[in-house]
């Protein structure tokens, strides 16, 4: 469990997870060079934190093998490629492709040289002074702190130019999902420069031969753990985003249909001619083709009554407009006094008014479909006059109130 809690463990499955979510859409729009920008560098991302996870244990080696120095190296190495190429990826959003080619370009050269800089000490540097670095004590490593430094301020630079595109196209943007995931990634790039900010002032301090009261990668190491998830998913977001929220809606208006169930089943049974049928769903249809049963026309009629899975959105307005009708008709065998009992019952005098009004209508119609049901006559004492609860047509008006309704109607 303490090595799944690791952040070099957690970060490295987040950026893999999300490398391969992205290699999966850069196959669907493989012309699209924002997207091809944010998978090549997650990808280095994810490969570096997966070489963080083969020098476990090397420092115990004094000096470092040559294994252990190249995956250092290169460890760092990754990182200032996939900054650029995330940055990359924002440029191409952001701009007109022959512009943001002009742009990406000039920033690739300035890779190149500050790639060059940095791997110079840390090829020049000995296997003492390497492994100084390597083990966080850069006073008794100062050639390879050097290409440490490099790296920690490349870094910076590109986080806080991809943090001011990111927020600047987070308030312009007019996809929402996109507005999100560039908000997100403000947040990831806001932390990312906190660990540029961390690492560059352990180094220095170090290097000044200040005492460091903390370990450096017990506080660098979380700050990339809780970047990395922010960046990352503010570069997915705008793919799965959409998805996410069709599936929230589908989800609720599914369970809408099931709570209004109670209501309409109660309302429509009294008055069944009210009913209307779309024809049976998916699942309905199914269970009809394969089980050619008596039974089986009935179940699949239950089972779309409460259960149905498809058209949901048209069912569900079927469902508000049937429930309304069958109100109407039930209005004559309604008493006015049944809703002003209810509505002045102490227990309810505690709830919002709306819920005490919709359980005053619950009252009201139960009380007439019991009249209904025993074929008493009509009582027409003005129940017609009880407001309905709602003034207007909309759709979401009508489901919130009767989805009180029905919670009154089942409580009673």
């Amino acid at each position: 469990m303490t090595v799944l809690l690791d952040p070099t463990v957690i970060s490295s499955t987040i950026a893999t997870v999300c490398a391969f979510y992205l290699m999966l859409r850069v196959r669907r729009k493989p012309g699209n060079f924002a997207l091809c920008a944010a998978w090549l560098g997650t990808q280095s991302f994810a490969f570096s934190l997966c070489l963080g996870l083969l020098n476990y244990g090397a420092e115990a080696t004094r000096p470092v093998s040559g294994l252990t120095r190249f995956i250092g190296t290169t460890q760092h190495v990754l990182p200032m490629i996939g900054i650029y190429l995330g940055y990359c990826a924002y440029v191409f959003m952001a701009h007109e492709r022959d512009d943001a080619v002009k742009h990406v370009r000039r920033h690739g050269v300035a890779l190149v040289v500050v790639l060059v800089a940095a791997l110079v000490p840390a090829i020049a540097a000995s296997p003492e002074d390497f492994t100084a670095s390597h083990v966080s004590d850069h006073a008794a490593g100062p050639v390879s702190s050097i290409y440490l430094v490099i790296f920690t301020g490349y870094l910076a630079v590109m986080v806080a130019a991809a943090a001011r595109l990111a927020w600047k196209w987070s308030r312009l943007a007019d996809e929402p999902w996109i507005r999100r995931g560039l908000a997100v990634g403000t947040i990831g790039y806001v932390l990312a420069a906190g660990y540029c900010a961390v690492r560059a002032t352990l180094i220095v301090l170090d290097l000044v031969g200040r005492p460091i009261m903390i370990k450096d990668g017990s506080v660098t190491g979380w700050l990339i753990t809780l970047s990395l998830p922010f960046i990352l998913i503010g570069i997915t977001v705008p793919g799965w985003g959409p998805r996410l929220s069709a599936a929230i809606r589908g989800w609720t208006m599914f369970r809408t249909h099931q709570r209004l169930h109670p209501l309409w089943f109660a309302l429509t049974s009294a008055f069944p001619h009210v009913r209307m049928s779309i024809g049976p769903s998916r699942l309905a249809a199914w269970t009809l083709r394969h089980f050619d049963r008596p039974w089986s026309t009935e179940f699949a009629r239950r089972l779309d009554e409460k259960w149905a899975v498809g058209d949901l959105s048209l069912r569900l307005h079927l469902r508000v407009v049937q429930i309304w009708d069958a109100r109407r008709a039930l209005l004559d065998h309604c008493d006015v006094a049944d809703h002003e009992r209810a509505l002045a019952d102490p227990r309810l005098k505690k709830r919002d008014p709306e819920v005490r009004a919709a359980f005053a209508e619950a009252a009201m119609l139960a009380a007439g479909l019991r009249r209904h049901r025993t074929g008493e006559p009509p009582v027409r004492s003005g129940a017609d006059s009880v407001p309905a609860g709602v003034t207007s047509a909309d759709l979401a008006a009508n489901v919130t109130w009767l989805r009180h309704v029905a919670t009154g109607l089942q409580t009673l």
